[in-house]
């Protein structure tokens, strides 16, 4: 028969035994009751139960869960012998991976092209790879230097220099400085920006004067911050808004596609002509962010190199199995790839001088370009080219009568197409260029830079300690940390779409300024525990502090923080545990007017205690209008879920979602509902290792969420699968196992996971 209901780790069909009949063993008891729906070997069954009888509880959870639970039409037929027998069959069989390993072959590495994010990386780190390379730099601010000016926007007399770390001027008619008029003058802010996440970003320049906006340009050669007559640079400006008439505050705006964790060229140039007010002010929008003044810590007065970015319209990547894979390939990726090689292939020509190295009336010109170009194909490739690559991606491009320069695009269009580009494991014999390559993607979701390069060539990529002390290296890069960030970003619900709205009325003042500043402060949180000496997984689940501004402090009715911005605050241990229970966290899994402990309770199921759950075969819609409004949240959802096929999922949702009914919908902790009704935060809860506990509030909840081993194996996995894009199955039947040992001996540090997670996937299948 077929079961219609869902649950996180699995559904039996069991059927009665005949009256009188001699005692079935498991295995009987699952050919005659159960295969029918699940397959003889747990496999699923078309139409039936599609999904793989497989999971993560314990023996005596799973016994447990049949005796109480199946068969669905009559969970009073087995009693828990027959139960016990049956389970442990199933996990003896099919169940677990240790289990499937010795009957069915292993799994073999997804074949997989680059993803999107992997390609864009990819290509910027190319291309990068090439010219004038700087560091990044601290993220205090701009280089501002103060002008006097002689007529129209002509920096005439310079004045004095100094860092601004906020963007943001009202000089009103007042002079900028000691030494300078008030009449007319001009200032330069030099240096970068930080992206702190890859997406779409908005600038606008607000002023009555003049201003210009230079992003991601190159300093031309002997440029030392001078300026024809004009005051303009030489290169065009993102935003314009030089020139302008009256005394009215105008405002610009431009769009730019930037990647996260890289600095950014930034030039901003404001100047005042006997107007009679003196102002400048650049916002910026972050991606899912608010408008806000562009201020430190996203400004840098080290001024970075230019950065290749291709924002060619990618298809999403197949995120099926909960992260994002390249595993899809259609007609659009291919179109999409052809667009990003053009786009790139353009920009290579457009900087030739500055990325080859070669100048345009250099007389061995040619022979130099064919050179950087064949050392493009290898960087692209991942290892030297041999002679027949050289002949085919090189030298067929460099013939008479073609122009160096379409040599040069038609070269890197078809390198960048090229599967040995698109797709990282072909054209890879294993070897020590392999283990880079794969290190490189692991980490940067990227290419080999010339360090590992080297290390691959001299052949000192084949112990474990090499591949982990290379990477060590290269988690210690800004794209590294940006990789992470966008793993705890999904893990968080950081990087969901959808606006996070609320009531305005039950919940004034929660606007998008707000969350933006809560989101700020979610990751702050999380980029402070991961980067720390102690990387400790168990701070990040149950520390009582996070991190607070003014505007937060008001809204949640804290202390307001001295000294301006985000401050780290010690909260009532008994009210806060980390990312559990952050206010931004329990915004997102709320519904616009109220709490939801289902979708808490799903979330703390898959992410926090690492089980499954199958989406409902039909979903039913919480409508609050529908029910008595004399209700508890607790007992609406009791009341909706009260069906035995909905309790075989619920009586694991439930009890989770219960415990954080303490917070509201927008994160504020409370002891009553709106309607006054006490907050009943207290449950039973069954273990996925088949304990019991009594969950009394998020501290427990917390504590169950470190000190659960499939809890901390459902994390290992989830990270795994992030950064490697792969089945953590294909690496040996045990690595998750080994891993979470790894991980409990290294008192939970995450970067050292994070090392054992790089080093046993870069190594994989590789003979010294």
């Amino acid at each position: 028969m077929r079961i219609s209901n869902y649950f996180p780790i699995f559904v039996l069909c069991l059927g009665a035994a005949g009256a009188g009949q001699a005692a079935l063993s498991g295995e009987e008891i699952y050919a005659k009751h159960c295969a029918e729906c699940h397959g003889g070997n747990g496999e699923g069954v078309a139409d039936e139960y599609e999904d793989p009888l497989h999971g993560t509880r314990s023996l005596r959870s799973l016994a447990r869960y049949i005796d109480r639970n199946m068969p669905e039409e009559a969970p009073d037929l087995l009693d828990a012998d027959e139960s016990q027998r049956v389970a442990e069959y199933i996990m003896g069989a099919f169940y677990t991976v240790e289990a499937r390993a010795k009957s069915e072959p292993p799994p073999k590495m997804a074949f997989a092209r680059l993803t999107n994010r992997q390609h864009r990386e990819s290509v910027a780190d190319l291309i990068g790879s090439f010219g004038e390379k700087t560091p990044p730099g601290e993220g205090r601010g701009l280089k501002g230097r103060y002008f006097e000016s002689k007529g129209m926007n002509k920096a005439e007399k310079f004045g004095f220099e100094r860092e601004d770390g906020r963007l943001e001027f009202d000089f009103a008619e007042n002079s900028p400085g000691e030494g300078i008029g008030a009449e007319q003058f001009f200032i330069e802010w030099d240096g970068s920006l930080l992206a702190p996440e890859t997406g779409w970003y908005e600038f606008r320049v607000s002023t009555p004067n003049g201003a210009r906006l230079y992003l991601n340009g190159d300093r031309l050669e002997g440029d030392d911050n001078r300026r024809d007559d004009s005051g303009a640079k030489q290169q065009p400006a993102f935003i314009d808004a030089w020139v302008g008439s009256g005394d009215e505050v105008r405002e610009a705006a431009g769009r730019v596609f930037l990647l996260g964790g890289r600095a950014y060229p930034l030039r901003f140039d404001y100047f005042k002509y006997k107007e009679r007010r003196g102002m400048v002010r650049l916002d910026w929008k972050q991606p899912r962010g608010a408008w806000e003044v562009l201020a430190a810590p996203y400004l840098s007065p080290e001024r970075a190199s230019h950065v290749a970015v291709v924002s060619a319209a990618f298809p999403p990547d197949d995120a099926s199995e909960g992260y994002e894979r390249g595993t899809g390939i259609s007609k659009a990726w291919h179109e999409a790839t052809t667009a990003a090689a053009i786009e790139a292939a353009n920009q290579v020509v457009a900087r030739l001088p500055r990325v080859s190295g070669v100048r345009d009336d250099d007389p061995e010109r040619v022979g130099k370009l064919k050179k950087f170009v064949a050392e493009f194909a290898g960087r692209a490739f991942r290892r030297p080219l041999d002679e027949g690559l050289r002949g085919r991606f090189v030298d067929g491009f460099f013939r008479e009568g073609i122009e160096p320069e379409q040599a040069v695009k038609r070269a890197v269009i078809l390198i960048l197409q090229s599967p040995r580009f698109l797709y990282p494991e072909i054209g890879l014999t294993k070897d020590d260029f392999t283990v880079a390559a794969r290190l490189a993607l692991g980490v940067w979701d990227s290419l080999p830079d010339a360090e590992l390069l080297e290390e691959a060539r001299e052949g000192r990529l084949q112990s474990r300690e090499q591949v982990a002390a290379q990477a060590r290296r290269l988690m210690a890069d800004p794209r590294a940390k940006a990789k992470v960030a966008g793993f705890f970003k999904h893990w968080l619900k950081l990087d969901v779409e959808a606006d996070l709205q609320k009531d305005t009325e039950m919940f004034p003042g929660f606007d998008p300024a707000l969350v933006a500043d809560l989101r700020r402060s979610l990751e702050m949180f999380v980029e402070q525990v991961v980067w720390s000496e102690a990387s400790d997984y168990r701070e990040l689940i149950q520390s009582d502090s996070w991190f607070v501004n003014e505007r937060l402090a008001k809204f949640y009715d804290l202390p307001v923080p001295e000294g301006g911005g985000f401050q780290k605050m010690v909260m009532d241990p008994e009210r806060r545990s980390g990312v559990v229970t952050h206010p931004y966290l329990l915004a997102r899994l709320s519904h616009h007017n109220g709490t939801s402990p289902i979708h808490r309770g799903v979330f703390v199921t898959r992410n926090l205690l690492g089980g499954f759950l199958r989406p409902p075969p039909e979903a039913i819609a919480f409508k609050d209008d529908d029910l008595d409004p004399n209700l508890s949240m607790r007992e609406k959802v009791a009341h909706l879920t009260r069906d035995t096929s909905c309790m075989t999922c619920h009586e694991t949702i439930n009890p989770l979602g219960f415990s954080l009914e303490n917070y509201d919908a927008v994160g504020r902790f409370r002891l009553t509902e709106y309607n006054q009704r006490p907050i009943l935060s207290e449950s039973d809860f069954e273990t996925f290792e088949g304990g019991q506990i009594r969950l009394r509030g998020a501290r427990d909840l917390a504590q169950q969420a470190v000190e659960s081993v499939t809890a901390r194996r459902g994390f290992v996995r989830q990270m795994f699968q992030a950064v490697v894009k792969q089945n953590p199955g294909v690496y040996g039947p045990g690595a998750l196992n080994e891993l979470e040992e790894k991980f409990s001996e290294s008192n939970y540090h995450l970067r050292d996971l994070l090392v054992e997670i790089h080093t046993r996937s870069a190594l994989q299948g590789i003979q010294p």
